[in-house]
Order: C-alpha cells, then structure tokens, then sequence
C-alpha cells in the first residue's frame, strides 16, 4: 500500500520509515510543490506529516491537497501546537494525530482488513454489475443475522434492478424513494409497521424499477439514513451496478466495509479496480475497500492468488461458482438453505469474520 511522507527534520526520517509495517511502501516527499500532476501523490493512501515547528505553511498546504484522504499528522513541537489547529472540514475528517511510538499501529488500523462487528454496515459495489450482488447481499445478511440474532436491514438499491425481493420470493413492501419522499412523518414504529421481513430476519427495502431521482435530496438521505442506522445495527448495502454518483459515495460514507465485486475478467478487475481509486479518494479507509471475486465460470484463470499479486486493491476472498444456485432462485427456495447455496454461505462467512489465526500484515501487494 502506498505511503507518502513529509518532514522538514532529517532525524525524525529514520523513526518514520523504521515504523512502516510490512506491505507499505513509503515515498519521501522532498519538494512540497507541483505535486498535483505526480503519479504516486494520486496512488498514496495515506500521507504522513512529521511536524517540528510552528507555522510550517508547507504541512498546511499539503493536507489541504491530500484530503479528504487518510492523514497521519506527527507533532513534534514542544507544546504540540498542531493539535490546537483548526482545519477545514474536509481535513479535519481524517486528520488522525499520534506520537511516532504508535506510528505503526495507526497505519495498521488504517490499512488492514477487518472482520464484521456487531455494528458493522456493509457496501457491495459493482459498477459493471458482473456479478450477482443480490445473492451476495442475501447470503450476507443471513450470517450477519444468524450470528448476533437481530434483524439485518438489506437495502437493496442495485441497478438496473433490485432482485432481492424477487429471489426471496416476497413482493416490495416499500421502496428507498417512498422512505424518501414521507421523511416528514417516517418513525421508528411506523416503519416497524410495514412488515419488511422478506426471510426470517431479514428485513429489505429495494429501489423501484424506474430511476426517478426528483426526492433525492441529501436532507432526505440524511433524515432517512439516520432512522434506518438507529433501528439497525447491522445493515448491508447492494449497490452493485450503480455507476459513480452523488448518491453511491453518500451511501459507501455511511459504511465501514466496501466490498467490491468482481469476476476474472481484465475488463472487470479494471473497473473494480477504478471504482477503489474514487473510493480512496473520497477519504474511505483503506483497509475496508476490498475485492470479492465471483467466478464466471469455475475453470477460468487467473486465479485468486494470481490477482491478489497483480492488483493494487486488497482480495478479501473468492465466492464458489452459483451457477446450480440459479434452480433454487427460480423456485423461491434459497432458504432454508442447502446443496450450493449452503456452501455458498459457508463461503460468505468467512468473507465476514476473517480467520484468526491469519497475521495481522494482510498485505502482499507491494502498492
């Protein structure tokens, strides 16, 4: 993962680069200047400021330029001036502050993959729409339900459908644009009311067909957001075939897990990997995006090793091939689960809940 660094005391260049964990590569900035068209200033993740005085107009500049990125700010001055800073928002978002003794494990946090907890919300992106996100959505809210016994929130907003319904064989009892529309009287029981349990558990509201975004307002998200994320602790996001827009960068903003699928296509591991770099720049942790491959077909190479080595996004795993799952969709019997779609969410789980015994470096992508 690609790092870049700033400091204008040579002494401290030695702790910041002897802090860098393992899978993070680290690049000096020596001129503070022109860097807009820099190749390696677009691809870094996360920029690190090694502060020794006080003004120093070159940090200033340089996190105004980086964010809303990722930026680690090291003070150095005596009576650590730089915490008292006020920054514009945009910065102050993910401006993080630390000694350079917790360095390391403030870039680890930032950077590695994690499993799902309790309150985890999850956004499952796939610009293209290779891959079956309702299934994924499905399956996913069923081991998050499982797991913590509550009822999981799946709204399901892909384009240019939204299948979920359909594949639990329940009709749409209410739709994101409705929820939209009637903010000014929506409440936690009257939605508790509208019976949205499509499985046991599962709660969904999907996205009518036609796209008529007039009651899209970012009041409205807002307002409806934070209804639906105070009733739900765990809620999954499908938002696989939707291009980038004011309205898919709302909704990954309001997620901790980014999930981007793909199959073994060149054209599609292209655009999962276009779709991380807008998500990067929008101040998403980096450590959350992560690629989830489908298969299209069970023998197509490469495989999950290969792509893991060759991409700059982190492979949080590979789903088995769905194709004998179509049966079960087509017959509204998904659940409960057996045959290829139990071992389908036997795969999702360990999607979900990484295994422990795994190092805390889940890096070995060199980028």
């Amino acid at each position: 993962m690609q790092l870049m660094a700033y400091t204008a005391d040579h002494h401290a260049k030695l702790d910041v680069s002897e802090a860098i964990p393992e899978g993070c590569t680290l690049t000096w900035i020596e001129d503070a200047s022109h860097l807009s068209s820099n190749l390696a200033w677009k691809q870094t993740r996360i920029l690190i400021l090694v502060a020794s005085d006080w003004p120093m107009p070159d940090i200033d500049s340089l996190m105004d330029n980086f964010a809303p990125r990722h930026v680690i700010l090291v003070d150095l001055t005596p009576e650590a001036h730089w915490h008292g800073i006020q920054q514009n928002q945009q910065v102050r978002k993910h401006l993080h502050w630390c000694e350079l003794e917790g360095l390391t494990d403030l870039i680890v946090q930032l950077t590695q993959m994690t499993s799902f907890d309790p309150g985890s919300r999850l956004a499952l992106l796939s610009p293209r729409n290779d891959s079956d996100g309702a299934l994924l959505a499905i399956a996913t809210a069923s081991q998050l339900q499982r797991k913590h016994k509550q009822s999981v929130l799946l709204l399901d907003l892909g384009r240019p459908y939204s299948d979920v319904s359909s594949y639990l064989g329940s009709g749409d009892r209410i739709d994101f644009l409705t929820l939209l529309e009637k903010k000014d009287y929506l409440s936690a029981q009257w939605l508790a009311e509208q019976d949205l349990d499509a499985a046991a558990g599962i709660h969904v509201i999907g996205m009518p067909d036609a796209d008529n975004y007039s009651a899209v307002t970012l009041e409205a998200l807002v307002d409806v957001m934070d209804l639906l994320e105070g009733m739900y602790s765990n809620i999954v996001i499908n938002l696989t075939g939707m291009p980038p827009s004011p309205l898919l960068f709302f909704m990954v903003n309001r997620c901790d897990q980014h999930w981007l699928l793909a199959d073994q296509k060149n054209v599609s591991l292209k655009s999962a990997c276009d779709l991380a770099e807008l998500l990067y720049l929008q101040g998403i942790r980096p450590g959350s995006v992560n690629l989830v491959l489908a298969p299209f077909s069970p023998e197509v190479m490469p495989g999950k090793e290969m792509i893991q080595n060759q991409l700059p996004v982190l492979v949080r795993g590979d789903l088995p091939y769905t194709f004998a799952v179509i049966t079960d969709i087509n017959a509204n019997a998904l659940f409960p689960p057996s045959g290829e779609f139990r071992l389908y969410i036997k795969a999702v789980e360990k999607l979900l809940w990484l295994p422990t015994e795994k190092s805390r470096w889940q890096f070995s992508l060199g980028w």
